[in-house]
């Protein structure tokens, strides 16, 4: 005889009458109780009760390690020592807040975090500008790029900057260009405006620098750019936008002396900066349209420059392909020869117009 029964524990037994006595009598029986085995599938998942356990288990192991009280308050401290350091140097503090926040958002360490901007640090101590290697920074951490590569790279931006500063420091010490800013300062103060303006001439030079223009190519553009109409003109800012424009030009790779000749003159033609700014897009524009190589493109303009026709008239032929000026379709002496020219095809996936003026 044979039963089953459960019990309040779920565990299964099975009850047996078995005989007893020595005799065999069939009366005296006892009772064996034995658990069943349970039975074993591959695919039967382990109860509720038991993935429970587990996972509290789990989670207390990780509330051990991730917020640990003594690593929280560390981390906190060293990331107030370092925005300290930033801030004793002059380093702007709203923007550091929202850098080092970024940082805690991406799992960035502190010790990461004061190597990737320790060169902006440094840059703010010899008083540099180090704007751009924070920028750098918080684009690098919303790419999660790793952070020893963003540290190569702002190591390499603020190298640029000091020996930028090594050039355009020089140069902002002459009389020409003091008497340029005097002029331009607008009631401020001319220490104010200088150091302004020197900012904006290191970084648009180490710009330069990072697009492998070498360092002869920034002074001689420099030392050529004050012509007297020039410095009659304060035009400063001009100047400055030149220089940002330099690297930009399509012939300064191979011949860096044709790209300072064309801005040069373009300065002395009186280009706002906004103009200048302009001069790179419309001369690849000008080489798209006409199919015509960098160096002939450049004859051209330099055709238009001699000949005074007003800025926004040139950016517009250049823009439009029309490389010598003169009425549509005009080449001017010297430009006849097609030979170098491209196909027609895809002439008209260029702009035929310049974008608004930015002064």
């Amino acid at each position: 005889m044979v039963n089953t029964i459960s019990n309040i524990n779920e565990t299964e037994y099975k009850m047996y009458f078995v005989p007893y006595n020595k005799t065999g009598s069939t009366g005296e029986c006892r009772l064996a109780c034995l658990p069943a085995k349970p039975y074993r599938d591959a695919n039967v998942i382990p109860s509720f009760r038991k993935w429970n356990v587990l996972a509290l288990l789990l989670v207390a192991v990780l509330s051990a390690s991730l917020f640990n009280p003594a690593l929280a308050q560390h981390e906190v401290a060293d990331y107030r020592a370092l925005q300290e350091q930033a801030t004793a140097v002059g380093i702007d503090a709203e923007r550091l807040e929202s850098l080092i926040l970024r940082a805690q958002q991406r799992g960035v360490s502190p010790d990461q975090l004061q190597g990737m901007i320790g060169p902006a640090i440094t840059l703010a101590e010899n008083d540099l500008p180090y704007q751009s290697v924070l920028q750098k920074t918080l684009e690098g951490m919303a790419k999660r790029i790793p952070a020893g590569n963003i540290r190569m790279v702002t190591e390499n931006i603020a190298g640029g900057i000091t020996r930028s500063a090594g050039i355009i420091d020089p140069w902002m010490a002459r009389n020409e260009v003091g008497s340029m800013v005097a002029a331009v300062r607008g009631g401020r103060e001319t220490g104010v405006m200088m150091r302004e303006f020197r900012n904006t001439f290191v970084e648009h030079a180490s710009y330069g620098f990072q697009q492998n223009m070498d360092e002869q190519t920034v002074r001689e553009y420099l030392d050529q750019s004050l012509t007297p109409n020039v410095v009659e003109r304060n035009a400063i800012a001009s100047v400055a936008a030149g220089l940002r424009a330099l690297p930009e030009m399509p012939t300064t790779q191979e011949n860096p002396a044709t790209s300072i000749r064309l801005l040069v003159r373009a300065l002395d033609a009186g280009f706002t900066p906004g103009e200048i700014q302009q001069l790179p897009d419309a001369f690849r524009s000008a080489q798209f349209h006409s199919q015509l190589p960098a160096d002939r493109v450049a004859r051209g303009l330099d055709h238009q420059l001699r000949d005074n026709i007003p800025a926004a008239h040139i950016l517009e032929n250049l823009f439009q392909g029309n490389v010598g000026g003169g009425p549509p379709g005009f080449t001017p002496p010297g430009l006849e020869n097609r030979e170098g020219r491209g196909s027609d095809r895809g002439r008209d996936r260029r702009p035929v117009t310049p974008p608004p003026f930015q002064d």
